[in-house]
């Protein structure tokens, strides 16, 4: 996969369409003045005008259809049981006054002869086809869509041939002719961080409407109504109608590419920060689940895998929805001169294997030079932090390598393989160090092996080929703990060069070391 701007092949993108007023989809109701998924969320939405809105669907035991999202009662109920083991009788119980979970037919009723149309979200097979009876029987006049899960979409096509479906797209590729066959849908319904002018192109192209989620700011909102985005799911209404009316009265804005590198520093260093906190909590407690191969046998990608690759690129995006995003399992998405690198989950075969060591990498370039990196450790629960001239820091201590001289006797230096093969080179490496009673380790993470040098922990380390979506948090991190970054020709500001080997070493060993590992690449 290529990294940088200058090589990466995706087309061009189209020029951006007139601005028009995008329609707003009030998400799961108004949750941030009523409980989510309630009549009342439902109400508020509708008072506050939303053209759509859109509610989550599943069954209880007796099979009535009702409003909720999650699997289970708890986080919302505070009942640990799954709403599908629980009958409509005991469910109608939970909550109080109008703040209970809603029937879909009260539902359907409250909106019978309104303005705003239903968006009816699924993610089971049979939740769904339970939703659609409800909806076949309902006498309510309302225009009701559906979104979600193909399979669940599917289901409700058994019974509502004729539905109105939204298709899910999580792709930085524009759909085709082929990906319509089987639902044929009216609307393409992406994560923000998915929206780009070449895929709203093509989705108008085939006669789709385009439709993004979840947008809850300003900018991000406008940014997605001048790309051309058709309608914009949002937690708040209010808010984004605003922004949205103000930029209709007074002239769509251009997107702000004067931000001073230090503004930018400032809030994406931040961002970062909540981001891989997120990561860790996300990481420790989401199961493997499916667990896939890429390139070989021993390339694997899991469902963390994508769904925090997901999650990070909608933060970034709707934080600097100007900002280019490069990340290891969806690839380039195009931007201004920042460009933001991702690796979700840095030592995949770890994790399917259960084994507690990796990490997950993000860093924001400027004009090509590193700007602000993370490196999430979610098994120990450690944020490494830097910014460019600000220094590196681990739990809010500043990460500092001195130039004391260091001895590689009873040092350990860290690597790591070249896919499941040893990089050429490694045997002599390893016979070297060990003849100098260095150890060589090699744990599965190559951006934890070269933070761990930023941090002291290690005096240093080797990866066969740098890939700022991999290493480029960890190398910025090491240079501004003062360490040392270098090729076979010696130290090197910034990033090595893309697919070049690379080591970084404590300043009081690096000499030596360089040495050692430049006789056994380049022998």
């Amino acid at each position: 996969m290529t990294t940088t701007d200058a090589t990466r092949s995706r087309p061009a993108e189209p020029s951006l369409p007139s601005v028009r007023m995008p329609r707003l989809v009030a998400h799961r109701g108004a949750p941030r003045v009523r409980r989510e998924n309630t009549l009342p969320a439902v109400a508020v939405a509708e008072a506050l005008g939303a053209d759509v809105i859109e509610v989550d669907v599943r069954r209880t035991a007796d099979g009535v259809a009702v409003l909720l999202h999650d699997e289970t009662l708890g986080r919302m109920w505070g009942d640990a049981r799954r709403v599908a083991d629980v009958p409509w009788c005991d469910v109608a119980r939970l909550g109080n006054g109008l703040d209970r979970i809603p029937r879909l037919d009260a539902v359907l009723e409250r909106l019978d002869g309104c303005g705003s149309s239903l968006l009816i979200d699924l993610t089971d097979a049979e939740d769904a086809r339970v939703a659609a009876r409800t909806v076949a029987s309902s006498s309510a006049a309302v225009a009701v869509a559906w979104c979600g899960a193909q399979e669940a979409v599917a289901a409700v096509r058994e019974v509502l041939p004729d539905a109105d479906v939204w298709l899910a797209w999580a792709s930085l590729d524009p759909p085709t002719p082929d990906d319509l066959v089987a639902l044929g849908p009216s609307t393409l319904n992406l994560d923000v961080a998915f929206l780009t002018p070449r895929t709203v192109g093509a989705a108008h192209d085939l006669g789709l409407q385009v439709s993004v989620w979840t947008v809850d700011a300003p900018e991000p909102a406008i940014w997605a109504a001048r790309l051309g985005a058709d309608s914009i799911t949002t937690n708040d209404l209010a808010a984004v109608r605003a922004a949205l009316a103000a930029a209709e009265r007074d002239g769509w804005p251009e997107p702000d590419h004067e931000a001073t590198e230090a503004e930018v520093a400032s809030r994406a260093q931040a961002l970062a920060h909540r981001i891989a906190h997120e990561v860790i909590a996300y990481t420790r407690e989401h199961p493997v689940g499916s667990v896939t191969t890429k390139a070989h046998e021993a390339d694997l990608v899991t469902d963390v895998d994508r769904l925090v690759e997901q999650h990070v690129r909608g933060r970034v995006r709707a934080a600097f929805p100007t900002h280019g995003f490069s990340g290891e399992e969806y690839g380039d998405a195009p931007g201004d001169k920042h460009r933001w690198y991702l690796d979700p989950v840095d030592g995949t075969t770890n994790l399917a294997n259960g084994v507690p060591w990796t990490s997950t990498s993000l860093c924001l370039t400027r004009s090509g030079r590193p700007l602000v990196g993370v490196v999430a450790d979610p098994w120990r629960g450690e944020v490494f932090e830097a910014r460019r001239g600000r220094g590196a820091v681990i739990r809010d201590r500043q990460l500092r390598l001195d130039d004391t001289p260091r001895s590689l006797a009873g040092a350990v230096v860290g690597t790591e393989l070249d896919g499941p093969l040893p990089w050429p080179g490694f045997g002599a490496f390893l016979d070297a160090l060990a003849a100098r009673s260095c150890t060589l380790r090699v744990q599965g993470s190559g951006t934890l092996t070269i933070a761990q040098v930023a941090a002291g922990r290690g005096i240093g380390g080797c990866v066969s080929a740098f890939d700022p979506i991999d290493h480029g948090a960890a190398v910025l991190l090491v240079h501004e703990a003062g360490g040392v970054v270098m090729t076979v020709d010696g130290p090197v500001e910034g990033f090595p060069p893309v697919g070049a080997p690379f080591l970084v070493a404590h300043p009081g060993a690096a000499d030596e070391l360089h040495a050692v590992w430049v006789g056994a690449v380049r022998p």
